[in-house]
């Protein structure tokens, strides 16, 4: 119960009061009694309300932000590329043959590859940017004060990294790539396109040409 309470940023016992008792031992005795519950805990549950806040905005098999995070994100983007003419880029990732290799090795190397992916993008990403997972095997970046060129450039990236992460990990049968699309927000322009459809749109056109490439 103590665990679950936590402890102070010093790393000892809250020790509050704010439950009545004077201290956090008092409070445990009394919780394991029966005669107190958590709610009558201050800290515990500002410690519940932050974990149940980073759940909804960190996904937990990647650490990578949530689609909720990233569309906020990107409606932050577009309005600050509006007020200030700075375009911004969204990388579209998308995973070929993960199917194959969920099929051939079981859904515990997915995890095990989707983990990987997630940890090689936030390696790639600036601490402004923004590394989300969309959905399934599918991620999104958004790339601030980048052009296409730019984006193209991190594109190309994450598709010689995910093509090594399969070998890496002892699934090279199964030959893992990424359909990798990317589009820029550019403020000035007539194409009222959503950019995350256009990145999106993109990496169709990667996997019509047979994936494991950048469009």
């Amino acid at each position: 119960m103590i665990e679950k309470i936590g402890t102070a940023p010093n790393g000892r016992p809250w020790d509050c009061g704010a439950c009545g008792y004077g201290t956090c031992s008092a409070f445990a005795a009394t919780l394991l009694a029966g005669h107190a519950t958590y709610r009558q805990c201050p800290p515990y549950q500002e410690r519940r309300l932050s974990e149940v806040e980073r759940q909804a905005s960190v996904d937990e098999l990647t650490g990578l932000a949530t689609y909720r995070v990233l569309r906020e994100r990107l409606a932050h983007e577009i309005a600050r590329s509006r007020r200030t003419g700075d375009t911004f880029a969204v990388v579209f990732v998308d995973l070929d043959k993960f199917k194959e290799l969920n099929d051939a090795f079981g859904h515990a190397a997915g995890n095990q590859l989707l983990e990987g992916v997630g940890i090689e993008l936030s390696r790639l990403i600036r601490a402004t940017d923004v590394a989300a997972r969309y959905g399934g095997d599918e991620f999104v970046l958004v790339l601030v004060h980048t052009d296409l060129v730019g984006a193209r450039r991190v594109g190309e990236a994450i598709r010689q990294r995910v093509e090594r992460l399969g070998p890496a990990l002892g699934y090279d049968d199964i030959g893992v790539t990424a359909s990798v699309g990317v589009a820029s927000y550019d403020p000035a322009s007539s194409v009222s396109e959503d950019v995350l459809e256009a990145a999106d749109r993109a990496v169709y056109q990667a996997k019509a040409a047979g994936g494991n490439v950048v469009r």
